[in-house]
């Protein structure tokens, strides 16, 4: 019999290039253990302090990245990203990131 437990935790890869005056992209790598299960989806959880502002699942395992727009310039972002396999939904990637002071707006994505 095949014991299922908690996916690892993927890791958020965002550089630099990744990140905007108002918007972000967030990238994370497929957590190197599944928990017994393949991965079937990921959350990503956007905080601003101690409060969540974006959470969006992502159903299609095969997307590693999510942009997300309406941010506020030169500001620190808690981003977290979690994986699921079958049954469980493991501990969260984690990266503190934060916008830039100055450069492109966008309020296109999420």
């Amino acid at each position: 019999m095949i014991s299922l437990e908690f996916p690892g935790s993927p890791v958020i890869i965002s550089s630099a290039t990744d990140i905007q005056a108002t918007s972000l992209t967030v990238k994370w790598t497929v957590p190197a253990d599944d928990g017994g299960s393949p991965i079937t989806a990921y959350r990503v959880v956007i905080l601003k302090g101690g409060n969540q502002i974006k959470n969006v699942n992502t159903t299609d395992s095969g997307i590693t990245s999510l942009s997300v727009g309406d941010l506020e310039r030169d500001t620190e972002y808690n981003v977290k990203v979690f994986a699921r396999n079958a049954v469980f939904e493991g501990a969260p990637g984690q990266k503190t990131i934060r916008t830039k002071a100055i450069g492109k707006i966008s309020r296109s994505f999420l």
